[in-house]
């Protein structure tokens, strides 16, 4: 007695209808299941479902295919244009959930509740079609779109609606005879989503979006821009001693520019970036440095981030994109070396009596950084060695020198000493200057 009273607390509807048949009607066929009413299933690996015409709902119904991979279509008798389902009077708050339809859905005047999730819909100039007061007139998205590239690389569909809780977002042309695709829902907040759908769309294929409240809407679509590609740096040169040109990969917007999206480095040295601008056409970016660099000299810059630079269509760079700066203008001027001294010009190596201070101070100006080169040869003339020191100011330059090369101590005598220098483009001083010094043996 127990078990036939929990038998029959279980409704009719409870036990879901399966589809075995693939033909238009019979046992075990959809419109069989349909007229019946209550939920329905598939069985697995079923051939698509050709109709001869329309399967008309006049009772709630739960269609669903959790495997996703049923499809629904017009035989070569079915009228075209026509709907594959309508939904008509007493069938409010059916569904229909992961099952392909290549044609079109209708719900009939003041029919609400029905929702289509899930399920892609193909080969419909309109694929679902709501009547007069059907499915609380819920509105389609509005403002529907693909894009732009955003900073972490992903293209977003976005839009608005006025009502709902959940957008199913397709890829493909509804309208097209290929099958359309699920690629993912969204739900709203405030009244927008976004949702970045996998497979990413093509450049100019089509997308398209219903919402889903007190039923769903009608179909909204957009299409991908044809440009969804991140710009980068492309090249660059130091058009002088203080301005870079930098190409990009594409015109960006320049709007979207500030200095601080930049860094720039010159001869290895950071470059404030002081002044900047974009050509008209977006093709050039033109910036200025307050700290000048010497002629020949080249460098790099790269964007500070991602999501810095956009293009002309409002796709964000995806990263620094680092390139090389070409060199300015050619450097062709060698260094001066001016007013060589060494002082003293008596010179002992060991502190003694009579040596109160070992060594001697190389001085001399120069009108560039880069390396002084200081060569040693005995008043033979022959080469006693030589050594490098790093010029980092122009100007006045003292180098402290202990009378050693390399760590080995000079043998007393005369000597002969030239200095000159080596710029960092790699011009080497005309004519250097030297200077006589006598290394003297010193006595404790």
């Amino acid at each position: 007695m127990l078990a036939a009273v929990a038998f029959a607390a279980l409704p009719a509807s409870a036990m879901a209808a399966t589809v075995t048949s693939s033909g238009d009607s019979g046992p075990g066929s959809l419109r069989s299941a349909v007229a019946s009413g209550g939920a329905i299933d598939f069985a697995p690996g079923l051939a698509p479902i050709s109709l001869d015409s329309t399967i008309v709902a006049s009772l709630p119904v739960t269609i669903s295919d959790t495997e996703g991979d049923v499809t629904v279509a017009g035989s070569g008798t079915f009228t075209s244009g026509d709907p594959l389902l309508e939904f008509a009077t007493g069938a409010d708050t059916s569904s229909v959930q992961g099952v392909s339809l290549a044609g079109p859905v209708k719900v009939d005047d003041a029919v609400t509740g029905v929702r289509i999730e899930r399920s892609p819909i193909f080969n419909a100039v309109t694929p679902i079609s709501l009547g007069t007061g059907s499915n609380g007139d819920i509105a389609a998205p509005q403002n529907l779109k693909v894009g732009p590239r955003q900073p972490n690389g992903t293209l977003p569909v976005s839009g608005t609606v006025a009502a709902g809780s959940r957008v199913d977002v397709y890829s493909g042309d509804p309208a097209g005879t290929a099958a359309t695709k699920f690629v993912g829902a969204a739900t709203p907040s405030g009244g927008a989503f976004s949702l970045v759908p996998s497979p990413e769309p093509a450049p100019g294929s089509r997308v398209s979006a219903t919402v889903t409240g007190s039923g769903t809407s009608e179909y909204a679509t957009a299409t991908v821009p044809a440009d969804v590609t991140s710009p980068t740096l492309l090249r660059a040169f130091a058009f002088s001693t203080s301005e870079v040109i930098v190409t990009p990969s594409e015109p960006v917007a320049g709007g979207s520019l500030n200095l601080s999206d930049f860094s720039l480095q010159m001869a290895g040295v950071p470059r404030a970036l002081t002044q900047g601008g974009v050509s008209p056409d977006g093709g050039r970016i033109y910036l200025i440095s307050s700290q000048p660099w010497n002629p020949g000299e080249a460098g790099a810059i790269s964007l500070a981030a991602a999501g810095v630079l956009t293009d002309v269509a409002g796709n964000f760079n995806l990263g620094p994109s680092p390139i090389s700066v070409g060199a300015a203008p050619g450097d062709f001027s060698p260094p001066v070396v001016l007013n060589l001294k060494l002082r003293p010009s008596k010179v002992c190596l060991t502190k003694a009596r009579t040596c109160r201070h070992v060594g001697t101070t190389i001085s001399f100006t120069t009108n560039e950084v880069g390396k002084a080169v200081v060569v040693v040869n005995r008043a033979s003339n022959r080469r006693a060695g030589q050594f490098v020191k790093a010029v980092k100011t122009a100007g006045l330059v003292k180098i402290p020198w202990r009378g050693t090369i390399h760590g080995r101590k000079l043998r007393a005598g005369r000597y002969v000493v030239e200095v000159s220098m080596r710029d960092n483009v790699g011009n080497v001083t005309d004519s250097p200057p030297f200077q006589v010094i006598h290394v003297v043996r010193t006595k404790r």
